[in-house]
């Protein structure tokens, strides 16, 4: 943008130049001929700065659309912690559900926080396929986010905002049905070895190393 508009500056002081070039300044002709071959630099420079100023406004507004997705997930996330938080609320999400425990529905809540955040990410390019493909297959190796995807599926491949969205949806669900052809971890959680934060592997885990 420097670069265009130091140009244009250039353009516009140029016909105090143009006597300079004609040499003694009187072939006004000359100086005519001059003139014009600066109407094509001009032109030029006057459509790069259009350019310039295009896409200025959709940098701007895609900031401005990326506030509001964010503000939106940011209210999304306290409503749901607070059902999370006060299983009292629990049922203002879809009723009463005799088909899963107080526990089941607050995990079935975390794990559709994390792929709303997906969905922000994604529309926003900062995440790869490879990356949504590779952290599903994480999530899908447990029976809690199979059997959130199997619930949620539906509506979220259907209400997808954008093709991205949709996209993403497709990945989601693509590597859900690859996971259906293993059987879901059920070993529990093993405690600390002493060290904090350092859980060991599983013999599943170092078998598959």
């Amino acid at each position: 943008m420097v670069a265009i508009v130091g140009a244009m500056g250039l353009v516009v002081a140029s016909p105090l130049a143009l006597p300079v070039l004609d040499g003694n300044g009187e072939d006004w002709e000359r100086i005519g001929d001059i003139a014009q071959a600066y109407g094509a630099v001009s032109a030029l420079l006057s459509g790069l700065a259009v350019v310039g100023v295009a896409a200025s406004l959709f940098l701007q507004a895609r900031e401005a659309k990326a506030a509001r997705v964010q503000n939106g997930r940011t209210m999304h996330i306290e409503l749901t912690k607070l059902a999370m938080d006060n299983p009292e609320y629990l049922d203002c999400w879809g009723g009463p559900d005799s088909s899963r425990t107080v526990l089941l529905r607050r995990q079935h809540l975390y794990v559709n926080l994390v792929m709303s955040h997906w969905e922000m990410a994604y529309e926003l390019g900062d995440l790869t396929d490879h990356w949504v493909a590779s952290t599903c297959d994480e999530i899908f190796a447990g029976e809690i986010g199979r059997s959130y995807w199997a619930r949620a599926r539906h509506a979220r491949m259907s209400t997808a905002p954008s093709r991205r969205v949709k996209h993403l949806n497709q990945i989601i669900d693509a590597r859900y049905e690859v996971a259906l052809g293993t059987p879901p971890r059920t070993e529990p959680a093993l405690p600390d070895s002493g060290v904090p934060g350092v859980v060991p592997p599983r013999a599943g885990d170092r078998a598959e190393s």
